[in-house]
């Protein structure tokens, strides 16, 4: 048994140990059983399956669960291929996965796991642009999650790197050019954006959607243009839903008071959840007439929004507003 010589170790030293399969070593694959050699490479094993050679099936239980906790890691390619090829069950497994998550409830750790599903598949496909598009996709969905804001960057630059490969192999692609006009809003770079949706525009039917766009470039292409990029109001709601965490109440209602004045988020991104933080936030600091109010418009964007109703529901029987 050959392990790493100390230059490379497992990303999570607690669950796996990588192990350099002594050469010759094969598995069985398929139905058939046919014979598939193991490459020469430090392979991820749960490190309770360490004890003794390795069976087949402890190398790919190890393999697939590091790729889905590790996604980006070295050699992930390789890993990859080598599931596809010796392990075909477990790629099977990553699609159904991606179908059954499509019909979850959105939230992050679904879309997590739909992303590392995604990006497991582009490994074996890399210039697969419908796969690519998907990444950036979820990517840009995860970073504008309430509840991710705070780390809303990262994502979208995921979200512009995976989007921008997808267009280069499809560039009349409508949809990747919106998305990708979308995100260079967000960041500030309204020249790019007006750039893009000008193309959608071109490539749009007359309507509602195209009238909506136009307008919007007609007004980056003037001077009526925001003073700073959307992502840092963004990324400020993500702080203020930390500091109420902690506690700060009088930090996070500056923010969220600050942002509301200003208008921009909620007139851009009318969100629900937005208006619940500053109606808790109001509330908690003897403001029960304006977190009334906050309540009342969380309900006229969702009337269904469970949390404010409670909410309002306990001001009311209080006797507050």
């Amino acid at each position: 048994m050959k392990h790493t010589n100390g230059t490379e170790s497992a990303l999570d030293s607690q669950q796996y140990v990588l192990w350099t399969p002594p050469p010759g070593r094969m598995v069985e694959a398929g139905a058939d059983q046919h014979p598939v050699a193991l490459p020469q490479l430090p392979l991820p094993l749960h490190r309770e399956d360490l004890a003794g050679e390795p069976t087949g099936d402890a190398i790919g239980h190890g393999l697939y669960d590091y790729l889905r906790q590790f996604p980006d890691c070295p050699h992930n390619s390789c890993y990859a291929k080598l599931l596809r090829d010796a392990f075909p069950h477990y790629i099977a497994d990553l699609g159904a996965q991606i179908v059954m998550l499509d019909h979850k409830e959105v939230d992050a750790p679904y879309i997590r796991r739909k992303l590392t599903s995604l990006k497991i598949l582009a490994l074996l496909e890399p210039e697969n642009p419908g796969l690519l598009q998907q990444i950036g996709m979820v990517n840009l969905e995860l970073g504008l999650l309430f509840s991710q804001l705070k780390n809303c960057r990262p994502h979208l630059l995921e979200a512009m790197g995976a989007l921008q490969r997808s267009l280069k192999l499809q560039p009349d692609n409508p949809s990747c050019l919106n998305q990708l006009g979308q995100i260079d809003y967000l960041f500030g770079d309204y020249p790019s954006a007006v750039r893009r949706w000008q193309g959608v525009v071109e490539l749009l039917p007359e309507g509602p959607t195209r009238l909506a766009l136009s307008e919007k470039i007609v007004q980056l292409a003037g001077q009526d243009i925001p003073d700073h990029p959307l992502v840092d109001d963004l990324e400020a709601i993500g702080e203020a839903l930390d500091l109420y965490g902690e506690g700060d109440l009088r930090s996070a209602l500056l923010i969220l008071e600050r942002l509301e004045e200003e208008g921009r988020v909620p007139n851009e991104f009318p969100s629900p959840e937005f208006y619940y933080l500053l109606g808790m936030c109001r509330g908690r600091r003897g403001d029960p007439e304006g977190s009334f109010a906050a309540f009342e418009y969380v309900l006229s964007l969702d009337p269904e929004f469970a949390p404010a109703i409670e909410a309002k529901g306990r001001l009311v029987d209080e006797g507050s507003p």
